[in-house]
């Protein structure tokens, strides 16, 4: 066994025990993002595969730190209904690669020069998914974008391992929570309308209260949910069940 072999094991069972430890959906967060500084990357995303019926790509995240105006912007575009990378990570059991700059992106034309510049823009242009999935067999992925040239053959071996160890961990907490997690009536209320997109002062007017009222449902929802922001406590809360597509109706 040569040393960069037992290096990269010794960087295996490191990260396994590390990721064991772990005992919320917000650590396992943190986890990702320092994964994605470790490697260079800018950008992390954890991720239920959308189905092909699906139109909104926000709605599939569970953690991410990837720009609000990115994913506010690629939703209005419509962009996910032919990404080549939703359907890979459908598809394949490898991870899926994506280089923009290279081009080569399999679009209509438009979407095409629209995904390019869009992804450009916010300094994404290569990409790299682990396709995952959860206990059920639903297909999920981890994600890392950003500057930095693609992983090398290693490289990407390692962030493989560590994408299914990570994902498989974040189901768990995520069940976890899902056994204790109680909301009141309002906190539901709360949660229901920031999944249709309304903003707190908009909530503060349908629910007839303060908005300061709406801020401390919002904190008690994240704190419940082991959210950082409210994109991740809508996420969870997809995942928990406690709202669906189809009761949301997302426009």
């Amino acid at each position: 066994m040569t040393e960069a072999t037992h290096s990269q094991i010794e960087s295996v069972v490191d990260f396994y025990l590390s990721i064991n430890e772990l005992q919320t959906p917000s650590e396992l967060y943190r986890k990702l993002k320092l994964i994605a500084q470790e490697f260079q990357f800018d950008h992390y995303v954890a991720l239920n595969v959308p189905q092909v019926t699906e139109k909104f790509i926000r709605p599939s995240f569970i953690a991410s730190n990837w720009p609000r105006s990115l994913v506010a912007r690629y939703d209005r575009l419509g962009l996910l209904e032919n990404s080549p990378i939703i359907d890979g990570l459908r598809k394949k059991h490898t991870p899926v690669v994506v280089d923009l700059e290279e081009g080569g992106v399999q679009r209509p034309m438009e979407e095409q020069r629209a995904t390019i510049s869009l992804f450009l823009e916010h300094k994404m242009p290569r990409h790299f998914y682990v396709p995952c999935h959860d206990k059920t067999g639903r297909r999920g992925a981890i994600g890392f974008s950003g500057t930095r040239s693609l992983p090398s053959p290693s490289e990407g071996a390692l962030l493989h391992m560590m994408g299914l160890y990570a994902f498989s961990r974040l189901y768990a907490l995520i069940s976890e929570l899902g056994d204790k997690t109680v909301l009141s009536a309002r906190e539901m209320e709360c949660l229901v309308w920031s999944a249709r997109g309304k903003t707190s002062a908009e909530c503060a007017v349908i629910l007839g209260v303060a908005e300061s009222t709406v801020a401390g449902y919002l904190a008690s929802l994240n704190r419940k949910l082991h959210a950082q922001n409210k994109a991740q406590m809508i996420a969870i809360a997809y995942e928990l069940g406690l709202i669906s597509h189809a009761n949301i109706n997302l426009r």
